[in-house]
């Protein structure tokens, strides 16, 4: 299982690190957009001190754009050369990016194909050669449809049919989502630090630890650690 950061912001990333177990970093292109507006570095910049930060092994998913095959492919070649490291390309989930999967598979380059929405989109993918899928799961509860169940049908294609190919669950919007694409089998969780934030703390846990607390500087005196004993 993969707690994947979904942030272009730099700070993020250190805080997220610093407390969380992060097992990958990613970002889109409306992400890069909000995170990098106004701000004079590039994309490859950014993503290069954030490369810096998480180090050369942690995954790091960077989304080519293009609308034909040829320019997908192009954006990714420039990305794995330029942003060394264990670096994935997102490509899109259409018939241009299955055909730039395809092509990026016989070069090397992993990718995660992302804005899935169908059973039969993740298995296309997979494949074409995709080393991801990422379902977006929020999306498709807005449509009336279960982001979750979608998740748990192509987990279960894949296990049922060896494809070496991880499910990601993306647009996730509160702790309720996260804990059921990881029951669905999701290996890759697409989170944000405020979720990460949230999904740490519990009232009841605080409540717990400040009961402990009194029960022990009652003893011990206030203050006191095991440390100072």
């Amino acid at each position: 299982m993969e707690y994947c950061l979904d942030t272009g912001s730099l700070d993020m990333v250190k805080q997220a690190l610093g407390v969380f177990p992060i097992n990958s970093v990613s970002m889109n292109p409306t992400i890069a957009a909000k995170d990098l507006q106004g701000k004079n570095v590039s994309f490859i910049e950014n993503a290069l001190m954030i490369r810096e930060v998480i180090g050369c092994e942690l995954p790091f998913f960077l989304e080519a754009m293009g609308d034909t095959a040829e320019e997908m492919v192009e954006d990714a070649e420039k990305v794995v050369k330029l942003v060394p490291g264990n670096t994935f390309v997102k490509i899109p989930a259409c018939r241009e990016g299955l055909k730039a999967i395809k092509k990026l598979k016989t070069q090397g380059i992993r990718t995660s194909c992302t804005a899935i929405y169908t059973f039969n989109q993740a298995m296309l993918a997979a494949e074409a050669g995709a080393d991801y899928v990422a379902v977006y799961v929020s999306r498709l509860d807005k449509l009336g449809s279960s982001g979750v169940k979608v998740v748990k049908e192509i987990k279960k294609a894949f296990n049922e049919r060896e494809i070496n190919c991880k499910v990601c669950a993306a647009s996730l919007k509160n702790n309720n989502d996260i804990e059921k694409a990881l029951k669905a089998g999701a290996e890759n969780i697409a989170v944000t630090l405020d979720l990460l934030n949230n999904m740490s703390v519990h009232p009841l846990t605080e409540q717990t630890l400040e009961a402990f607390k009194s029960d022990w500087e009652s003893v011990f005196g206030k203050g006191i650690r095991i440390a100072d004993m």
